[in-house]
């Protein structure tokens, strides 16, 4: 039999282990050690919402793993530079931890002095005082397009430019050097046709027959203008009959949606999830001291019959 002091022991034993569970339980010996929530603030450079879709899905993906809470901030009016560095500055000022910069104009972002990182989204490998760069290469991809276009189109078919000189960005500009640098060296005329100077796209797509006398090719500056020039495509059968091939750049739905449907024959498309994803990426490794080389995105050719690949799918439409 045990005697009183056993019992006592016993009493004390489970006293001890009753205590020590609560005390683990209420982490007050063993507590999970705290993760320090991140502040990025993501500044992209105008309002098309509809153009940062996968790129949000990558920066929400990022902030899950990575513990950081990413707020967007756009600009009231497009390319404004100086609207973009005041608010650079009012995100400093109200706590964020770093920044994430889709630039207006590069040179003044890159050489915007901050006491947090930031990190640019451009076209370029300039130097600046970002901490940070992930490096899209417009006039490589315009370069791949004109490669691609040059297997579908006539040997003397005319290239036209559809272009707004006014609201022409750095990536734009690059983009049609790189396309139209290929084409000429391969024999190929190219003509810019401003949609100002020519009432519209849909006069400057209308037009294209009578300038050159023939079919021709009409590549996009950028994806505003290729979507409403695929819609003039769509609703126009005189445009439509002249029109050789429509090729540009970008993913938003609406260009997907016409490439689908034939209205456009090939794209140029950057990874966005992957760019939103690496961006925040990035962000937290400045702030933990990790520094990396700027990282430099590829560029995807697209056509109708890829737009259900496998790989290109997930690219295209990431699930949420």
């Amino acid at each position: 039999m045990i005697g009183r002091r056993g019992k006592a022991l016993i009493i004390l034993y489970v006293i001890f282990l009753a205590v020590l569970l609560l005390m683990c339980s209420t982490d007050l010996i063993i507590r999970e050690p705290e993760r320090e929530v991140y502040q990025v603030a993501v500044i992209i450079e105008d309002m098309r919402s509809d153009n940062y879709s996968n790129f949000r899905k990558g920066m929400d993906q990022a902030a899950m793993e990575f513990n950081v809470d990413v707020h967007f901030i756009t600009l009231y009016e497009k390319l404004d530079a100086q609207q973009q560095m005041e608010l650079m500055e009012r995100e400093e000022q109200d706590g964020a931890d770093a920044l994430v910069v889709v630039p207006a104009d590069e040179g003044q972002a890159a050489d915007k002095q901050m006491t947090i990182p930031v990190i640019l989204l451009r076209s370029g490998l300039a130097e600046g005082a970002a901490a940070g760069n992930l490096i899209i290469d417009y006039e490589k991809m315009g370069s791949q397009l004109a490669y691609e276009m040059l297997e579908d189109i006539p040997e003397d078919a005319p290239v036209f430019l559809l272009v707004d000189r006014e609201k022409q960005s750095k990536p734009d500009f690059l983009f049609l050097k790189g396309a139209g640098d290929v084409l000429t060296d391969n024999g190929h005329s190219i003509e810019m046709i401003d949609r100002k100077d020519a009432d519209g796209v849909k006069a400057s797509l209308e037009s294209l027959s009578v300038k050159s006398g023939q079919k021709a090719v009409a590549l996009a500056q950028n994806q505003e203008i290729l979507t409403e020039a695929a819609g003039v495509l769509a609703n126009s059968p005189e445009a439509a009959g002249d029109i050789l091939g429509l090729y540009g750049r970008g993913n938003t739905m609406p260009i997907l949606n016409d490439l689908e449907r034939g209205y456009i024959t090939g794209i140029c498309v950057t990874d966005d999830f992957s760019i939103g994803y690496l961006s925040v990426r990035e962000a937290v490794q400045v702030l933990e001291g990790v520094s990396s080389p700027p990282v430099v995105m590829d560029s995807y050719y697209i056509e109708k019959e890829d737009l259900r690949k496998p790989g290109l799918e997930k690219l295209l439409f990431p699930i949420e």
